[in-house]
């Protein structure tokens, strides 16, 4: 038997996408978690696996690293199908699938890794750290928006079909500006985030991460 796949993670981060997504296609893996002021490139734990120390780093089965959680999540997908995290080749809703993975993981995540903590890109100076805040989230709140109206179907952001994409948007929907920001200001990805939620894999995580 292959050893499981090990996942390093952090309570409430972006790992749990990566935890859904494996839990999903029944692939075996461990979690370890890793605490959050251990997480970045001095991390002692992440640096010799992945340069950039973020979470979520995967070792596979046969030693080597996966990083980035798009690409751990279609690494998923390739080897469970039949869990439908993502459409397959030749499915006609395929190209909207990665348009949008790229998008969150391209436009919007970026808001979160320079807003989180500002003063590490401005050497310091509390002002310019405080306008980074503040851009960054108007800027994930413009994209949140823009993204809301493109959700023409339901109950998933492709329409009758579930995939990682709503995965995202349940765990970005935890995160700032919060749920009732998006209750009010995005309420299509509102209605898809709560109907993720209520996926035992999905539940299962949120309560492993707030324990």
């Amino acid at each position: 038997m292959s050893p499981p796949y090990r996942l390093y993670s952090a309570k409430g981060g972006g790992s749990m996408i990566v935890e859904v997504a494996f839990t999903l296609a029944g692939l075996p893996f461990e979690c370890h978690d890793v605490e959050w002021a251990q997480v970045g490139p001095e991390s002692a734990v992440l640096a010799p696996l992945n340069p950039l120390g973020q979470i979520p780093t995967v070792v596979l089965p046969d030693g080597s690293v996966l990083t980035e959680s798009a690409a751990i999540v279609l690494h998923a997908a390739e080897h469970a199908p039949a869990a439908e995290l993502a459409p397959r080749p030749g499915d006609p809703r395929r190209a909207a699938f990665l348009r949008w993975l790229v998008f969150l993981n391209a436009a919007v995540y970026p808001t979160f890794t320079y807003g989180d903590d500002p003063l590490r890109w401005v050497e310091g100076d509390e002002p310019s750290a405080a306008r980074l805040r503040r851009s960054t989230d108007a800027h994930r709140e413009k994209l949140l928006t823009w993204l809301d109206r493109e959700v023409v179907r339901e109950p998933w952001f492709l329409g009758e079909r579930f995939s990682a994409l709503d995965v995202y948007l349940w765990t970005i929907s935890l995160w700032r500006p919060g749920r009732a920001w998006f209750a009010e200001h995005a309420p299509r990805l509102h209605a898809i985030a709560l109907a993720a939620e209520a996926l035992p894999a999905v539940a299962a995580v949120h309560a492993r991460n707030r324990s």
